[in-house]
């Protein structure tokens, strides 16, 4: 799998599904994940990155924590931003997908 690192403004300003612009003003949901053991994204710490997702062809932003950030104490490898629930059901339904093939995440949390 290929990742990317992006410029956080650009990750932090879309949504991770369908990339429209998230504003200040809006409310925004989040997804968290856990890695699968075999995947080391340590030299991504603390960055944006865009991955794709082998089950949709399509690439999503995920921000990676970094040691010591609350996410990661929580057990939570990455960090994904979704604009509407509706967003966040179809990226929902493609990380289970992912998980099923074996791909680089174990589990997902929808917050």
């Amino acid at each position: 799998m290929e990742f990317y690192i992006i410029p956080d403004e650009e990750a932090l300003s879309k949504c991770a599904w369908c990339h429209s612009h998230i504003n200040d003003h809006m409310e925004v949901l989040g997804l968290g994940v856990k890695l699968r053991p075999d995947v080391d994204l340590f030299e991504y710490e603390s960055h944006c990155i865009q991955i794709g997702l082998v089950s949709e062809e399509k690439s999503v932003f995920m921000m990676v924590t970094g040691q010591g950030s609350q996410a990661k104490n929580e057990g939570k490898d990455g960090m994904f931003l979704v604009c509407s629930k509706r967003c966040g059901v179809k990226l929902k339904s493609a990380l289970e997908k992912e998980i099923s093939l074996g791909k680089m995440f174990k589990t997902f949390w929808f917050e």
